[in-house]
């Protein structure tokens, strides 16, 4: 799979812009600030329907403009797909082949992955970013999976809408049977949630590559709050049920639902400790790297190809010796596109690299061998 190319219309800094995109490894160079990231950002926006930059869509939309639109040509197996996301003030459309479609639908028909300084945070921050590490692949593998959070988001507001609310006693009455049907529709969501994840982590343990930077060791044990038995979605639809009916009275007090999907955890060690906690940066990046690596495997023997992969600003996260295995795996595998503002700090790479100068929101192709004449 990849993409051919990519045209922004009012995205960002970039006013009408088209790319035409190539095989391998492409270097997108220039200051910081001309645009580079957010033409990773248009691209990742086709794979997922939504940005990883901002929960507010609209702040896409390039300044003094009415909307926006990112569309892309992504080939496959001989066919062809034209994605379209167009974002207004108000809403946000997705189409594929000009036909506007769910995001259950479209998340999936391309498949991408982002490395960014942001998604390092899987290894660095909290719980609900290695869970949003999880289900962004498996957006990408199992198209349910869309359907699933959303039905399982929407219980879970609608519970604790209800535990935080101040009732009467003739209305706790009332709030009880309501409480017992969002806990079912809570019960059934999010035991096809946490099984989704259960399966993957189980995949990413079997594809983990050890010793990959060194001699450390990285091991993943997936934490689900409130249900103790994993072994099957019938299972853990049973256990759910019954941790939220045994929480009910301490959710009460507090306001909010304390079991759930929404509380489990990817715990990540290194060397036998958490790695947010006891891992030095560089582990902590070679953990992350590892990661994607095993992500990028099950994707091929799940669906019989890798998937597109985007870096952003690679100096910063990354020293030499990290930047050249991991380019090098990359380059081999997918399409892969990377953004730099220091060239020159890169390991030696192939002449057949492509490189692309973004300057003031736009793009030009630099000549093969040549270096960007605008690049620092």
């Amino acid at each position: 799979m990849r993409l051919t190319s990519l045209q922004l219309e009012q995205f960002r800094n970039f006013e009408k812009e088209t790319v035409a995109l190539c095989d391998g490894l492409s270097l997108l160079v220039g200051r910081n600030g001309q645009g580079k990231t957010n033409l990773l950002e248009a691209i990742y926006i086709l794979g997922y329907g939504k940005t990883y930059r901002t929960s507010l869509a609209r702040e896409c939309i390039r300044h003094g403009q009415p909307e926006c639109r990112v569309s892309g040509v992504v080939t496959h197996g001989g066919g062809e797909k034209r994605l379209q996301v167009r974002i207004s003030r108000s809403d946000k459309d997705l189409s594929v082949h000009g036909k506007s479609v769910g995001l259950d639908e479209f998340a999936g028909q391309f498949h991408v992955l982002a490395f960014t300084q942001g998604h390092i945070s899987a290894i660095r921050g909290a719980p609900a970013e290695r869970r949003a590490f999880l289900d962004r692949a498996l957006v990408m593998m199992y198209p349910g999976h869309v359907r699933h959070i959303a039905g399982y988001v929407r219980a879970l507001k609608q519970r604790n809408s209800l535990l935080g609310g101040e009732v009467d006693a003739r209305q706790a009455v009332v709030d009880e049977r309501q409480i017992e049907c969002w806990d079912e529709a809570i019960a059934r969501e999010g035991a096809r949630l946490a099984w989704n994840r259960v399966r993957y982590v189980k995949e990413l343990k079997q594809e983990l590559p050890q010793a990959l930077f060194g001699g450390e060791e990285v091991k993943l044990h997936y934490l689900a709050v409130g249900c103790g038995d994993l072994s099957s979605v019938e299972a853990i639809e049973g256990s759910l049920r019954e941790g939220l009916r045994a929480s009910r009275c301490a959710d009460r007090k507090l306001g909010f639902t304390t079991v759930g999907p929404h509380r489990d955890d990817l715990k990540i060690y290194i060397d036998g400790k958490p790695a947010a906690h006891f891992g030095s940066a560089g582990q902590q990046r070679s953990a992350m790297i590892s990661l994607y690596f095993a992500q990028m495997e099950i994707h091929r023997r799940d669906q019989g190809y890798y998937p597109v992969f985007l870096v952003d600003d690679v100096e910063a996260e990354l020293d030499t010796g990290r930047l050249r295995t991991f380019l090098s795996y990359l380059s081999e595998r997918t399409q892969t596109l990377v953004t730099t503002a220091k060239e020159e700090i890169l390991p030696p790479m192939s002449s057949s690299v492509s490189r692309f100068l973004v300057e003031s929101g736009t793009v030009s192709a630099c000549a093969q061998g040549m270096e960007p004449s605008g690049a620092p």
